[in-house]
């Protein structure tokens, strides 16, 4: 009778973590407005590297051999999480970085999605869009282009990050993303989702 009961009760959570899973629950688009919706795993400023669990939807921070995953380098110049209800081409989110103050780990908030930067990572495609809230400082920035304009400094400081945050080398930097080509890819990611999501 233990057995069968704490077996049930497994199970039971088990279903309730795949449900609460924020990559599937949450709506990739913000209902209140057409910018996408955006969930924080790693704030800006720190070099802990959390993510969620594809399997129980929980927010773990990552290990290595010598414990916790910490980034060999500065840290995180923007938040940085992914767009739920996507599905890139490494089986992951698509990843987010933003340009505001730090925010809450686990935190979800609505994001205009400016642009991306396109890498290569050991020859698979590694795509990073960059997200401007839109009631947040750099909420006049409608594209990357305006960025590339009137912040160029930021663009070269994202770039040059994720080319030296794993280790020189290893990223390969192919070009900036425009608006439309970064809707095009969340959109492509999100019916992606959807396929996998049914079945």
């Amino acid at each position: 009778m233990y057995k069968s009961t704490c077996l049930f009760l497994s199970l039971v959570f088990s279903a309730f973590s795949i449900f609460s899973n924020p990559i599937d629950t949450i709506d990739y688009k913000n209902s209140i407005n057409p910018d996408y919706n955006f969930f924080i795993e790693i704030p800006a400023g720190t070099k802990e590297k959390w993510e969620v669990n594809k399997t129980n939807g929980k927010l773990e921070v990552q290990k290595n051999k010598k414990g916790k995953r910490i980034i060999n380098f500065i840290s995180y110049p923007g938040n940085y999480g992914f767009i739920p209800q996507t599905i890139a081409d490494d089986g992951d989110p698509l990843d987010v970085i933003d340009l505001d103050p730090s925010a809450v780990r686990g935190s979800t908030t609505p994001v205009n999605i400016i642009g991306g930067l396109y890498f290569k990572d050991k020859k698979k495609t590694d795509i990073k869009l960059i997200g401007i809230n839109p009631r947040g400082s750099f909420k006049d920035i409608a594209n990357i282009d305006d960025l590339l304009y009137e912040h160029s400094a930021i663009t070269e400081i994202l770039k040059l990050w994720f080319l030296n945050y794993k280790k020189p080398g290893k990223m390969v930097f192919i070009k900036y993303l425009n608006k439309s080509e970064s809707q095009g890819i969340i959109e492509k990611a999100h019916l992606k989702w959807k396929r996998n999501f049914k079945n």
